[in-house]
């Protein structure tokens, strides 16, 4: 996160508008996987009470992770395009 200090009155805001829309969706990738991993580490090591929280931040994660995804595609050429198309593919057949 940017922050700019307006030094004449002390005022402090953040400078996510100008930041470009993929970058702040990194951002909010970002915190989800810690947010995910955070909850997936207490409910391993204190009660299985954190797994419906871990569960949605999980959720949380691909839906940023999916919103990354698309924000790309209108920027993307066509070679940027078939490659993202072939990753894809291949992710979903070694997982799928």
């Amino acid at each position: 996160m940017l922050l700019h200090v307006d030094k004449s009155t002390g005022f402090v805001r953040r400078v996510e508008e100008d930041l470009d829309d993929l970058t702040v969706i990194c951002s909010r990738f970002e915190n989800e996987v810690n947010a995910w991993l955070n909850y997936r580490n207490l409910a391993k090591t204190n009660s299985a009470r954190y797994d419906t929280p871990a569960l949605h931040k999980f959720q949380h994660m691909l839906l940023a992770l999916n919103d990354f995804v698309e924000g790309m595609k209108d920027r993307l050429t066509e070679k940027e395009e078939s490659q993202l198309q072939s990753f894809c593919s291949q992710v979903l057949a070694r997982n799928g």
